[in-house]
């Protein structure tokens, strides 16, 4: 057992500032209360909190204590650390922000004592300022999240920023992307991205690790744990400070020092770390890695509906190191047997208006193709269309699990349409771990880097 699973998977909680009170820490309280962990309030002057009995110091509670969250306000967090850790607890989340990131000395002293605390009884702490973690798989939360819209899945992402762990899990239910862990971690006044990489390279419910970065403290620490666990699972990070105007406003957000941005570069291509240029790009690469298996090699077929969206493609394709395949003779006669004389047929296949008659036997022969590494279907349909005809996807899911997914050829779908549209596409597909984008560079930046992924383990597999 590690250390840190109390983080994830406690058995007993203490809330230290355990509030009804709308606002702040209010839905974090209400929710493990309710929860069927086994959860204490504390409030300095309460008897209740929701109905359950509170208590006025942590030392009072009569039983042992895993994981302690606390929300108290600033001046009075490092008691309550201090506290905690009298009671032999294993693990605490601080929530409460107002330290090293206001640029106050007197709050920077504070959040250096929690540093002192932390390393001299061997109890772990995440943040301050932070929210927390989600465990998706057993539904904890430190950080007031919804289970409602979240789906669990093998993804997990470490960040700096608290409330964008929650904004990733609402926005990411309807990208059909399903999440095992969530992790905040503010201030890293102890705990960092490296101990959590750690952890997270042996944590079985997790294949794909995305990462938000600030601030490395330790690039040579980072190179040396981020490429070996990169040889276990891939890790794809978005970094952020890349100019002086973004390194100032990380300054003030959590107190990190951003550096200069090709030091990070060349410390992300040593460990073999994929980097993303935003969120969107980051979850469509890591969609890919969940869902799909890895290409063999740089062959791209592209199958759509739209020829300029094709050419765009392809002009992506060539600019991530992919090459259009050179489909055989084989099949460009099996997608002929039904096609149009205007249908285009060489790669990429422009079917157009032919689609709905088309779309199947062209997935089925491109699929099988020994030329073809990885497919990406521009799937664009009229919302008129789909109104009279439907959207018969039945047959073309099973032909990607068929001739794709089960021969090693990831398959992307991308589709530039409305949100009802989008949304009928994730019902059909989401299921069958069909990736779904509206990027079309996107789509094919995630092939390309799973193709460099690929090349990564290979090296070490020899």
């Amino acid at each position: 057992m590690s250390q840190l699973d109390a983080f994830f998977q406690p058995h007993t909680i203490a809330i230290i500032g355990a509030t009804e009170t709308p606002g702040f820490g209010m839905w974090t309280t209400e929710y493990l209360l309710k929860s069927s962990f086994k959860v204490y309030p504390v409030h300095i002057k309460k008897e209740q909190v929701f109905g359950h009995t509170a208590y006025h110091n942590i030392k009072d509670i009569p039983d042992e204590i895993d994981l302690v969250i606390i929300l108290v306000p600033t001046p009075h967090v490092l008691q309550a650390v201090q506290d905690a850790i009298e009671k032999g607890v294993k693990a605490i989340i601080i929530e409460s922000a107002g330290f090293a990131e206001t640029g106050r000395s007197d709050f920077r002293q504070i959040q250096q004592q929690i540093t002192e605390a932390a390393k001299s009884s061997g109890v772990r702490i995440i943040g301050p300022n932070c929210l927390g973690v989600t465990n998706v798989h057993n539904r904890f939360t430190s950080a007031e999240t919804d289970f409602t819209n979240v789906r669990p899945g093998n993804i997990a992402i470490i960040a700096q920023s608290g409330v964008l762990g929650n904004i990733i899990l609402d926005w990411a239910f309807y990208e059909g992307i399903g999440f095992s862990k969530v992790i905040t971690l503010g201030n890293k006044a102890d705990l960092d991205e490296m101990e959590i990489l750690e952890y997270l390279r042996d944590d079985p419910s997790t294949e794909v690790i995305c990462l938000y970065v600030e601030e490395i403290r330790d690039g040579k620490r980072f190179l040396q744990i981020a490429r070996d666990v990169n040889k276990v699972k891939p890790i794809i990070v978005v970094k952020n400070g890349r100019t002086a105007s973004g390194a100032r406003a990380t300054l003030s957000h959590t107190a990190s020092i951003a550096g200069d941005d090709r030091l990070y570069e060349a410390i992300f291509k040593q460990a073999g770390v994929i980097r993303a240029n935003d969120f969107y790009e980051m979850f469509d690469i890591a969609k890919g890695f969940a869902l799909q298996p890895l290409p063999q090699g740089n062959r791209l077929a592209i199958i759509t509906s739209s020829g300029s969206l094709g050419i765009l493609a392809s002009d992506e394709a060539e600019r991530q190191g992919l090459v259009l395949a050179q489909l055989s003779s084989q099949t460009e006669a099996q997608m002929r047997e039904n096609a149009p004389d205007w249908v285009s047929l060489r790669n990429p296949v422009d079917i157009g208006p032919a689609q709905l008659a088309m779309m199947d036997q062209c997935l089925t022969a491109v699929l099988q193709d020994e030329n073809v590494d990885a497919l990406l279907w521009i799937e664009i349909i009229p919302e008129r269309v789909v109104n009279n005809l439907g959207l018969p996807l039945r047959k073309p899911r099973k032909i990607i699990q068929t001739f794709g997914m089960q021969r090693g050829k990831p398959t992307f779908v991308t589709t530039f349409t409305g949100p009802r549209m989008k949304a009928l596409l994730h019902q059909e597909l989401d299921k069958f771990k069909i990736p779904i984008t509206i990027s079309i560079q996107n789509a094919v930046r995630a092939i390309a880097r799973m193709l460099q992924y690929h090349k990564f383990k290979a090296k070490f597999s020899a």
